[in-house]
């Protein structure tokens, strides 16, 4: 029997660590090793994009939940037999895992409960993904309790930046002897080949193009700092219009936010885009302005492309660019970011030389990272 690994993951939705699983499951597939997906929720809107190599298995062939009805119980019977169809559904898929075997299962993100690959997952080896800031992004306690109840049987949490790392290990000093990093796969040579000979995108006479490349989700992305930043350049008189790229559960608040701010012909929402590499190669700016981040894949993906990126101090902003030389790292507020915007925008030696500035070589070596992790599960040969 061949290398066989499995990776749960919640659902794919739209998003960097999406993309990073995605990558991974393709990256292991041209390695040898049979992989498997097994999401939480069916129907996420990334899953046309698997590899069809893959085996794609859904624990929940769809979401359901159980809302509150105002006109009572009678109203809300449907949605309570669909609940308990669905559970019972995740139920007997998961028993049918304990008469597979895999030599590794990886649970996909850090808030991702690891019980479905402790429970009921036959493998040699079990990774946990961190793929943030602990300290960030479980401010509602979604983490803690995966981490005490399960890192005895977790073998190494993979932590996707250095920082990452630090900030797991400073939270729970127990897990230090697990914990290891390594960089999320990237694919460059895909990336650039997305954008190779791709026709400008944007409309012309709009001044400089900003792009931001982001899951519309208020808490981790600051939808509605960015517009206000966006309100306070264009008074200022500066010649920009600014797009965004992306699609999330906060479209709605970042639309009303625009059209508060009377900016509807400044900041531009283009919707998800299978391919933003044209939009990457055409943009005068790359703007990554999150509140929090593990390693970020639109900087990467900037970078790659070779365009001037502005961002955010967040977890592993510096392990990926050198502030005024990959990149303008400004501080986690509004007037930094404002400030650090109005150079980028008035400055075009600026943007040339932050253009030409590098990525991290160790982000960019995607073999080397492959490597690392068939050494952590032990692969055989």
């Amino acid at each position: 029997m061949g290398k066989r690994i499995l990776i749960h993951y919640p659902v794919l939705n739209l998003g960097g660590a999406e993309m990073s699983t995605l990558r991974l499951a393709r990256a292991l597939c041209d390695r040898g090793w049979d992989t498997e997906i097994v999401v939480t929720t069916g129907g996420g809107p990334m899953e046309p994009a698997l590899d069809p190599r893959v085996k794609l298995t859904r624990l929940r062939s769809r979401h359901t939940g159980l809302a509150a009805s105002r006109a009572g119980l009678l109203r809300a019977l449907p949605d309570a037999l669909a609940y308990l169809g669905q559970r019972l559904r995740e139920v007997a898929v998961s028993v049918s895992f304990l008469f597979k075997r895999y030599d590794a299962a990886i649970v996909g993100l850090h808030g991702l409960s690891p019980a479905f690959c402790c429970t009921w997952v036959r493998a040699r080896r079990r990774l946990h993904m961190i793929r943030n800031d602990v300290g960030e992004v479980d401010r509602y306690g979604k983490v803690t309790p995966n981490i005490e109840r399960y890192h005895r049987r977790i073998d190494a949490y993979v932590c996707v930046a250095q920082t990452v790392h630090e900030a797991l290990v400073r939270r729970y000093p127990y897990v230090a002897d697990k914990a290891v990093t390594i960089y999320n796969l990237i694919d460059p040579d895909g990336m650039r080949a997305q954008a190779k000979g791709a026709p400008d995108p944007f409309p012309a006479g709009g001044g400089l193009n900003v792009l931001s490349v982001c899951r519309l989700s208020e808490e981790a992305k600051g939808l509605t700092r960015m517009a206000h930043v966006c309100r306070r350049l264009a008074d200022e008189g500066l010649d920009f219009r600014w797009y965004v790229a992306g699609d999330g559960p906060d479209r709605g608040l970042l639309e009303t936010t625009i059209s508060q701010l009377g900016l509807a012909d400044r900041m531009i929402l283009l919707g998800r885009q299978p391919n933003p590499f044209p939009w990457y190669a055409h943009a005068d700016v790359v703007a990554v302005l999150s509140r929090y981040e593990g390693l970020c894949g639109a900087v990467n993906e900037a970078k790659v492309i070779g365009k001037p990126v502005i961002a955010t101090t967040f977890s592993g902003i510096s392990e990926q660019i050198e502030d005024g030389v990959g990149g303008l790292i400004v501080g986690n507020d509004e007037d930094a970011i404002v400030e650090g915007m109005r150079r980028m925008l008035t400055d075009a030696g600026l943007r040339a030389r932050l253009a030409a500035g590098p990525l991290n070589p160790a982000i960019l070596d995607d073999e080397a990272k492959l490597d690392a992790l068939e050494a952590l599960i032990g692969a055989r040969s």
